[in-house]
């Protein structure tokens, strides 16, 4: 298996139901994606944690902050995709998402969509 990074809506799509995700000890999740689940409407912070137990929490240290300002610079894409696709990079795994439109214009990401 791939070393894989979800995004958050791909998150949000297993917490709703929508689509299982796997488990394993080379899945990860930025720690940007927990505040992004902690703010969201439906949030509830106990299922949201065990759920993320299950994965590798990537923090944003400072050389992701630096390579997500680049990023943005470059890319235009918003801040928190910044983040997550830095982290994404410079973790050397591939992120898994349904934003295609943003995540194309990062170089050098790789990308897995999900319809």
């Amino acid at each position: 298996m791939d070393r894989l990074l979800y995004d958050t809506d791909v998150l949000i799509d297993h917490l709703q139901g929508r689509r299982a995700l796997p488990t394993g000890d080379d899945l990860a999740y930025s720690c940007v994606s927990r505040a992004e689940l902690y703010s969201w409407a439906q949030a509830d912070e106990d299922r949201i944690d065990a759920f993320l137990d299950a994965f590798e929490e990537v923090i944003v240290d400072r050389e992701i902050a630096e390579q997500a300002g680049r990023i943005r610079r470059e890319s235009r894409i918003k801040l928190p995709d910044a983040l997550v696709a830095a982290a994404a990079l410079l973790s050397r795994r591939q992120l898994v998402t349904r934003n295609a439109k943003d995540f194309r214009k990062v170089k050098g990401l790789k990308v897995a969509f999900k319809a």
